[in-house]
């Protein structure tokens, strides 16, 4: 059976945490959000979606809107954002042993292209963009109905990665230097948590 790794974008391929800062202070006085300082944001990373939300005093229903507007705003910072140190060869490596490569993302399907190519990686088997704040079930179902038969795996970097990886029967791989607390990360219980770039290998090549 022909195996697939489908990675999350923002904060597991791309290093984009310091884009956080300038997109909240930009939605802030947009909509009028509490003011946090950097430090205040930083520690947001230790709390749950909805937590986030209330400690915003962000109401559910306006999410579609942020979404929107957020990925507008990368859409103009794309230049500054560069990938994760050894993620470009480790996606080369997987793609000359045979993996199938995918992207399933919040960020929209151009954003992930412009970088793509800016960066020269390898060509993505399939990119889905534009997912709900909420969870990737929808997106990832998608992928198992074109692509049947075949071994997946999802890495990311947050809690709904891991959530929406078991809804759907997706094994699922944490990495610890994206958006989520790694305590939060191992009290959701994926499959795999790393660390490192070289473990992060070392488990891809062997599962």
């Amino acid at each position: 059976m022909r195996k697939m790794v489908i990675f999350d974008f923002d904060g597991t391929i791309s290093n984009s945490m310091h884009l956080a800062y300038q997109i909240y202070e930009e939605l802030s006085k947009k909509y009028g959000f509490k003011q946090f300082t950097h430090e205040e944001i930083n520690e947001l990373k230790t709390l749950s979606i909805h937590e986030r939300l209330k400690k915003h005093h962000i109401p559910i229903f306006k999410l579609p809107r942020l979404a929107r507007k957020t990925r507008k705003i990368i859409q103009n910072l794309m230049a500054d954002v560069y990938p994760f140190e050894g993620m470009k060869a480790l996606m080369d490596t997987l793609k000359s042993e045979g993996y199938l490569l995918g992207i399933v993302s919040s960020n929209s399907k151009k954003n992930i292209l412009s970088f793509l190519e800016h960066h020269q990686f390898c060509k993505m088997d399939i990119i889905l963009g534009k997912a709900s704040f909420f969870g990737k079930e929808r997106l990832l179902k998608r992928i198992q109905r074109k692509f049947k038969k075949t071994e997946m795996l999802y890495v990311g970097d947050e809690v709904r990665d891991i959530i929406s990886c078991k809804n759907v029967g997706i094994r699922v791989l944490s990495v610890a230097w994206g958006f989520d607390d790694i305590e939060l990360l191992s009290g959701a219980e994926p499959d795999y948590l790393v660390t490192d770039m070289d473990t992060l290998k070392k488990v891809l090549l062997e599962v």
